[in-house]
């Protein structure tokens, strides 16, 4: 019985051996393809497409009171958020002084160029 069963694992294996990249194993152990991965499809939103900006009111829009104390925008924005906003206000100040877009006045301010 054995020497059959063998046998017939022998034929099975040289039958289906050349057209899949499937082998015999015992039962108890299960293989998988092994180009699954390589063609698997990749499922899910695409890593490198960046994400769209958030919209809001242009900053024409935006008012501020006058008697706004910088302790009342540090509790409302952050002091990180407000650290990103004035290096953003000194790269674009600085580019416009390269660029001799602004000039410094007699009281020591940047204004644009006349």
């Amino acid at each position: 019985m054995t020497l059959l069963l063998a046998t017939v694992v022998v034929i099975l294996s040289v039958i289906i051996q050349p057209s899949t990249s499937f082998t015999i194993l015992p039962s108890t152990t299960r293989q998988m393809p092994s180009t699954t991965a390589i063609y698997a499809k990749k499922k899910g939103r695409q890593t490198n497409i960046p994400k769209p900006l958030p919209t809001g009111p242009p900053p024409q829009d935006i008012n501020l009171p006058e008697d706004v104390t910088m302790e009342q925008l540090m509790d409302v924005l952050g002091p990180t958020r407000l650290k990103k906003m004035a290096r953003k206000n000194r790269r674009s100040r600085n580019q416009k002084i390269r660029e001799g877009k602004v000039v410094l006045n007699e009281r020591g301010e940047w204004v644009e160029r006349d």
